[in-house]
């Protein structure tokens, strides 16, 4: 079995992580960096000089790696901007790589298309680096609910409040945009930070262990509290997949505590509890109850280790792909659709300032307990009658082929 020649684009940021996990996977003999892109070799000069004494080829542009490294590069990982994504993995598609882009696939559903579509034209793949749906829990939990043994799917709900300084938003260019170099960015709490937990009640709902559920209808709301971003920060949405399961979100990134995401799964012979730690409780009906965790498999490694997989044949599907993850864009877009606009929460209501760490912060006093409460009663924060929320109205996506918010 050779080693599969891995390529990563970018070294800091979102980046490092990639080069890391590579580098701890190097070990297991399957899979080896072998190419990096770095735009700017001067400011990077110590880590360029790390890279190549170890071997690995650098190249200062993307164009020069899709035309040169064909040689060493099987598989490459785009830990790369939003707006980008799309254009970047069909590039190296049509140039004949395989792709690991990381989360979210694109901020909308056209530019998934396109990506679907490059996959069949050029018979290369996409991998998406949605980790937990590379996780030993979320798989687990999905089969035991396709064998049957949690009944009729009726609901699934996640929660998840975590807060953003200023330094999150001015870590480049686009974080906190709607829209960034000329391009739809979405970069709201839904669409990024807890991308991972819409996608994974999703996934859940679908049919087969390699699907998603289709999306029927969706019903959100985009706010804002943040006084220096574009994009939400508060945002909550209900759906209803097309066999009639009812899935809810609601997330904040203007807690004045952090809590990790927490997913409730309900069915008709009992309940699942799911945190991000991934430990897991099954409790049903008849009293039995289930209890696991992630036996020790970390699904960020998980996510290389099944696009190697894939590039040796040694599995026929991927986890996560184009395909699987559009319907989670479908529901992005349609929340946008639903809400209209992002609405902006009265200064009144929020509070900003230098906290013990030094970081300047946005706290929005309440929000956690409403959220609670909404998670709680499944209601978005509109129903729970709040002076500064605004209903929206319910958008049908069965036939959703296209998001443009600026029509």
């Amino acid at each position: 079995m050779s080693e599969v020649g891995f390529a990563v684009v970018g070294v800091r940021n979102f980046a490092s992580s990639y080069l890391n996990n590579i580098e701890e996977l190097e070990q297991e003999g399957k899979i080896k960096l072998t190419a990096v892109v770095v735009n700017d070799q001067v400011n990077n000069a110590d880590k360029v000089r790390e890279l190549r004494h170890k071997g690995i080829a650098i190249f200062n542009s993307y164009e020069s790696l899709l035309k040169e490294a064909k040689p060493c590069v099987d598989v490459i990982g785009l830990p790369v901007s939003i707006p980008t994504h799309s254009e970047m993995a069909i590039k190296a598609m049509r140039a004949g790589y395989n792709v690991l882009l990381e989360k979210p696939p694109a901020p909308t559903v056209q530019e998934v298309d396109a990506m679907i579509k490059t996959e069949k034209e050029t018979g290369r793949f996409c991998s998406i680096g949605f980790q937990y749906i590379h996780s030993h829990t979320i798989r687990k939990i999905k089969q035991f609910i396709l064998e049957g043994k949690l009944g009729e799917l009726k609901e699934i709900a996640t929660k998840g409040l975590w807060p953003r300084t200023k330094s999150y938003y001015d870590r480049n260019d686009w974080a906190g945009k709607s829209v960034a170099m000329g391009q739809l960015v979405l970069d709201g709490p839904m669409h990024n930070a807890f991308a991972h937990y819409l996608n994974n009640m999703i996934f859940i709902a679908g049919s087969d262990i390699h699907s998603s559920a289709t999306v029927k209808k969706v019903r959100a709301e985009l706010y804002k509290a943040h006084t220096y971003i574009e994009a939400d920060d508060n945002s909550c949405l209900e759906l209803e997949t097309t066999t009639g399961t009812k899935i809810y979100f609601y997330v904040t990134h203007v807690p004045e505590q952090k809590q990790d995401p927490i997913m409730e799964i309900v069915g008709s012979k009992g309940k699942i509890t799911w945190q991000m730690n991934e430990k897991t409780k099954i409790e049903l009906n008849d009293g039995q109850v289930i209890e696991f965790d992630n036996e020790g498999l970390d699904p960020k490694k998980e996510v290389f280790r099944i696009a190697a997989d894939k590039q040796l044949g040694l599995i026929e599907h991927l986890y996560c792909t184009p395909t699987n993850t559009r319907n989670f864009v479908v529901a992005i877009n349609a929340a946008y659709d639903s809400a209209k606009k992002i609405r902006t929460i009265p200064v009144a209501k929020v509070k900003e300032f230098t906290n013990e760490a030094g970081e300047y912060q946005t706290i929005m006093p309440g929000i956690d307990k409403l959220i609670g409460q909404a998670f709680k009663e499944r209601k978005l924060l509109s129903d729970l009658d709040l002076d500064w929320t605004a209903k929206t109205e319910w958008v049908n996506v069965e036939n959703y082929s296209g998001f443009n918010p600026f029509n």
